[in-house]
This record gives C-alpha cells, structure tokens and sequence, in this order.
C-alpha cells in the first residue's frame, strides 16, 4: 500500500513537472530591441579595436552577430518606421525626415497586444504621435536627456524601464528603447576620457588632424555611454529571472553622422550592426556573412518570432531562419533610398555581394550633406583642407559637380566606394541589370518618381547652416 502510494505521488510529480515544463516551452518568449541612433558597426565585436563596448560584444558572443545588416535608408525617421511595419518608406509616403505615420499604419506592437503582450517605448521613437499611441507604455522625447548630468539622464531612463517591468507583470512584453547616442550634438553628459585622440580609426574620407580625431574620441565615447545603459537594462533583466525567455536584439537605425555616411547610400550610411541573442534558441558567437538582412525585415521576424503570421502588405521577410541557423541564407540583395533630410534628394540603390548600383534622380547638384554636418568639426576640417587645396582624391569626392546620375561600385576590391566604374564599357552590362532590378523593385514597392514630392532645402548642402528663420532661431529643430 505505501509502495504504491510512493509510485502514485513519484508519477503525480513527474506529470506536473512535464506541464510546466510544457508551459514554460509555450510561453511566448519577451522581446526587447535597443536600437543605436548614428552608429556604423563601430563595436568592439565588429572589429574596432578602439572603441570600448564590452556589453554589447558580450551580448554578441551569447548570440549571433550579422556582418551584413543594412538599413533601408539612411534617415532615422524613414529607417525606423521601416522596421516597424515591414515597410518601405516611400510606400507609406514618409520617406521625408519628421514625416510621421498616418492613423491607418500599425507599427508592431499592434500586431503583439492581440497576441497578449505588453508593449513599450522609450525615448526616441521618430514616427509620430498615432505610431506612439499603439504602445502601451512610452516614455518619449526626452530632449533634455542631452544636457542632463549623466547620472541623472542614466537614473531617468532606468527607473522608466523598471515601471515598464513592473507594469508588464507576468505578460510577455515587447520593449523598444530608443538610445539618443551616438546623435549629435556631442554635448555633456558624455563619459569623458575613455578614449583617446591617438586611438581612433580614421576612414580615408577623413582629414587626418586634431578636429577629425577629437570629433571620432566624441562619437567613441557617446557609443560607450550606449554600452553602458544596454548594460545596465541586460543586468535588471537578469535581476529579475526573465533574460532566459528573452529575445534580445541590438542594431542601429543608420550609420555615423560624419561625411559621405549618415544620409549617404554608401555602406558607411547604410550597414549597421545587428546583434540577436536568445537563449536556447541561437548558438553563442555565431557570425552570420551568408546573405543580407534589411531593416525592412525586423517586424516580419519579431512578429515570427512571437508566433504570429505577417500581414500580407509587410515587403520585409522574417530572418528568424538565419537566428535559429546560422548557416541559412539571407537576401540576395538590398534596396535602399534617400530622400528629404534638410535637403531634397532622391537617391536609390541596389546592393549584391560584389557590386553597388547608386540612382542620382537628382544629378545637377552636389551631393547633400545633413544638418549633422555643421557640428561636426570633422567636416570643417575637410572644407578646410578644399581651400587650402590639400584634399586627397578620396577626400574630395563629396565636392563633385554635377554628380553622376549612375555610381557603380566593386566592393570586393573598392570596399570605401570611391572608383565609379558606371562610366566602362566593360561594365556596361552590369550596371544594365543592376538598373532593371532596382527599377522592378520601385514599381513593385509603389516607389515615386523624382519630382513627385518635392520639399525646399532648409539648410545649406555644403555647411549645414539654416536658411529660413524658424530654424535659425531654434537649429535643434533640424536635428
């Protein structure tokens, strides 16, 4: 009798043991996305020995690294909207900087409160009020966090994320946390003194003197702060016993806010780092190089992610295959545009493993710097050098008048972009299919036509500087 006792409560226990194990299998996992604001693939983890990042590389080495991450434009507002609805820009017609979405548009946390998560936001969001509306929680647009002392600005942020925790309770939850570094203005609060000017990577476009190196030690040390807080928000997480049920992912909106990079459809403007870890699921320090992975695609795959099918109006296509399997392929290739940031423009391009297609639809002009520009004393650096005449040839490709309409590119042997080969004969044919396959990818997108949508410049294409009143009487409009 006793013994058969034992054996009943040993297979009670057993059974309840296997339901909760079942449970815990079913659980929806908790999502959370730290996205940088200006950061190229400058981490430690990506290869630049310089620039101190041990959070985030400790964060690649538990996940899996993408080495060929793109944006879909190198504007934040276009960029982000993209990632949160699966969407080109130019398709909801907010391909311009500031240009919010309309009350017909979900974003992704839409799709995941009706599949029970608790859904939340932090700091910059750039789509505007109705996107922000769709979360639960936000706490955003907090500009003063630039001036603030850097405790105060850290302990406002965290105490923000432990409410969202708080609040999310036991519900699975999706959280955005939109960093303001490395954005300029480069203004305190900054952790000074981590990096030095004699320890930066200077790309060939850079004029190699104090202003252009004190400008990188500035950047460094803001994508530094950034490590810290992701730090930071990891370690609450492991706190409170959810980090193994968590998908963390990590990347940046678009590249550096230097010349010929941010607002730029070279790789300097448009590849960005893409870290995603999730425990159980992804092998540790796995580098992913087979294919692309468009920032078109993020609210396919967190969607997929948590279980849920992605409508049929979503171009981007779920890269959960290549978190899972590092072997697995990505795209083929990746599309990209510009359009109005302080500036008009219209830019489009297609990017494979070895060649770059660049559209001009804007040729009789230079090429059109950001606001960024004119507090960057990297820049002023470079005008300088023009004047006195000692630009390089790679220095001076920002100066060319008019730019072409057809750039062409070979990667493999000319990674910074700088020999347009459009102009061959012996590349004809390759520029020719590179064209065809962008211009299927406008008609298939509902892209515009160059002239559709027209804005005035509001600042100056070479030196950033206002030219209409209501900027120069309050410039950080622009930013």
């Amino acid at each position: 009798m006793i013994r058969n006792t034992l054996v009943f409560f040993l297979i009670l226990f057993i059974s309840i043991q296997e339901l909760i194990a079942n449970a815990l299998d079913k659980k929806k996992p908790n999502i959370i996305v730290f996205i940088a604001d200006d950061a190229s693939p400058d981490f430690g983890c990506y290869g630049n020995k310089y620039v101190k990042t041990p959070n985030i590389d400790k964060l690649a080495a538990k996940g899996v690294q993408f080495n060929n991450a793109f944006v879909s434009s190198p504007q934040s507002s276009p960029s982000r909207i993209s990632m949160m609805t699966g969407q080109y820009a130019h398709t909801l017609g907010v391909e311009d900087l500031h240009t919010p979405i309309d009350d017909k548009t979900k974003l992704i946390p839409s799709y995941l409160k009706e599949a029970g998560y608790y859904t939340g936001c932090l700091l910059k969001t750039h789509w505007g009020d109705f996107g922000t509306r769709q979360f639960d929680f936000s706490f955003v647009n907090k500009k003063d966090l630039y001036y603030e002392s850097y405790m105060t600005s850290t302990n406002k942020l965290f105490l923000q994320y432990q409410k969202f925790l708080d609040q999310a309770g036991s519900n699975p939850f999706f959280m955005w946390v939109g960093f303001i570094d490395p954005h300029r203005p480069y203004k305190e609060p900054q952790t000074k003194n981590v990096h030095q000017p004699d320890q930066v990577f200077l790309p060939p476009t850079f004029v190699d003197g104090p202003g252009s190196r004190e400008d990188l030690v500035d950047y460094y040390d803001e994508i530094h702060r950034l490590d810290q807080h992701v730090g930071f928000m990891l370690a609450e997480l492991e706190r409170r016993g959810v980090i193994d049920n968590t998908v963390v992912i990590f990347l940046s909106d678009n590249g550096m806010p230097f010349q010929r990079a941010k607002g730029f459809l070279y790789d300097s403007g448009i590849k960005i780092p893409l870290i995603v870890s999730w425990p159980g699921k992804t092998k540790e320090g796995v580098k992913h190089n087979n294919g692309f992975v468009s920032g078109v695609d993020m609210a396919p795959t967190i969607l997929d992610i948590a279980g849920i099918p992605a409508p049929e109006n979503m171009y981007g296509k779920s890269f959960l295959p290549l978190i899972t399997n590092h072997t697995a392929r990505g795209r083929e290739a990746i599309f990209t545009e510009r359009n109005w940031h302080d500036t008009e423009e219209y830019c489009r391009s297609i990017r494979t493993e070895k060649y770059k297609l660049i559209y001009n639809g804007i040729p009789n002009t230079t090429a059109a710097n950001t606001g960024d520009m004119r507090l960057s004393p990297a820049w002023y650096e470079l005008l300088a050098a023009k004047r006195e005449g000692k630009l390089k040839p790679e220095q001076s490709q920002l100066f060319l008048f008019p730019r072409p309409t057809i750039e062409l590119y070979d990667l493999e042997n000319d990674p910074y972009e700088l020999n347009n080969l459009a102009g061959r004969a012996e590349y004809l044919e390759t520029a020719m299919t590179l064209m065809k396959q962008l211009l299927n990818w406008q008609k298939a997108t509902k892209d515009t036509k160059p002239g559709d949508r027209v804005k005035e410049d509001i600042i100056d294409r070479m030196t950033g500087i206002p030219v209409t009143p209501t900027l120069l009487r309050n410039v950080d409009e622009i930013m």
